[in-house]
């Protein structure tokens, strides 16, 4: 196996850097401050959950901590850690993630296999004198076999060995896993950190995309650095400003379904997210009406369901687009 193809992640971005090449924290130094501190005086817990939206850095955190850890434990020169760690060489660091099935496909998720594979290398004699580190990204992507597996080590953990949780979805891990684990919350980037962050990635005159590629991204950056990749952005700009509206009491969001609809299938996903976003910050707006409250989260359910069921049945996406546009209709004007 190939280094590259070591490294290689399924939902990798062509031309972006990895979270193992990570060389800085953007945005989350509070966490890392208060990790680092209990490193310091040797308090660190066997097991860690970092958790919040998919795109705000954790994986790349967790692959920093880790840098730091390994060359104060093992003291190593962390500029020797960091090309270990790169090549994927690094023998005291275990990454679990979806593996390759073929050349071309990842599995659908985190499989016992390499459950048992990493027991294995656990019970072998550490390849230096180092603490070992597991990054599980994402535990989200555990199968219930290979979560109860993982769970069981975490119950009986490997002496001298942190493991790294990176979940986007912590409600939907078992609470068992929780239990074993210290957690960490992160939060969305502010505009200037995904600025930061997305720099390398900006094409010279793109003033007005990177403007509209943070407004979407909404504190995720690898989601700002998805939108630079697409060639059109004025359709999700119209999307936006049409949510945002106050009133809607015109049938602009009739042509707007059509449009969606038409766009390609990148876009079409984006528009999607978009869409249950904005219901999902319309929720956590302060708010007198329970009733507005209880039906903009029914809607935030409502809506993933119908989306997933429209893909699943072959269902007509403009009609579903609509519904959708007339229930947000409705609740705005609550």
């Amino acid at each position: 196996m190939s280094d590259a193809d070591f490294l290689r992640e399924f939902d990798q971005i062509d031309g972006v850097k990895l979270p193992e090449q990570t060389l800085q924290i953007v945005g989350h130094e509070d966490v890392f401050a208060t990790l680092k501190n209990q490193l310091k005086n040797n308090m660190l817990p066997n097991a860690i959950l970092l958790h919040g939206q998919k795109g705000i850095g954790k994986a790349s955190f967790a692959f920093m901590f880790a840098k730091l850890i390994l060359s104060k434990s093992g003291n190593e020169d962390i500029n020797l850690v960091n090309e270990q760690i790169i090549n994927g060489a690094h023998p005291n660091l275990y990454i679990l993630r979806k593996t390759k099935k073929d050349n071309k496909s990842f599995y659908s998720d985190i499989r016992i296999d390499e459950i048992r594979e990493f027991k294995k290398t656990m019970q072998k004699t550490r390849g230096k004198s180092a603490k070992r580190i597991c990054i599980i990204d994402a535990i989200d992507d555990c199968n219930i076999k290979s979560s109860n597996a993982l769970l069981k080590i975490l119950e009986e953990p490997p002496k001298d060995t942190l493991f790294m949780l990176i979940s986007h979805r912590p409600g939907s891990l078992l609470p068992t896993i929780h239990s074993r684990c210290i957690s960490y919350a992160f939060r969305a980037l502010n505009d200037s950190h995904v600025k930061q962050i997305i720099a390398p990635y900006i094409e010279e005159n793109e003033g007005q995309k990177i403007d509209i590629a943070i407004k979407l991204a909404k504190g995720r950056a690898r989601r700002a650095i998805e939108v630079l990749k697409l060639n059109e952005l004025g359709l999700l700009n119209e999307l936006q400003d049409w949510l945002n509206l106050d009133q809607k009491s015109d049938f602009s969001h009739l042509s707007l379904a059509e449009k969606i609809t038409k766009a390609k299938n990148n876009e079409q996903e984006f528009a999607k997210d978009i869409i249950i976003d904005f219901i999902a910050e319309e929720a956590k707006k302060p708010n007198d009406s329970r009733v507005k409250l209880a039906s903009t989260l029914k809607l935030w359910e409502k809506t993933k369901i119908m989306f997933d069921e429209a893909v699943e049945y072959n269902l007509d996406k403009k009609q579903t687009l609509i519904h959708i546009f007339d229930e947000i209709i409705k609740i705005k004007q609550i």
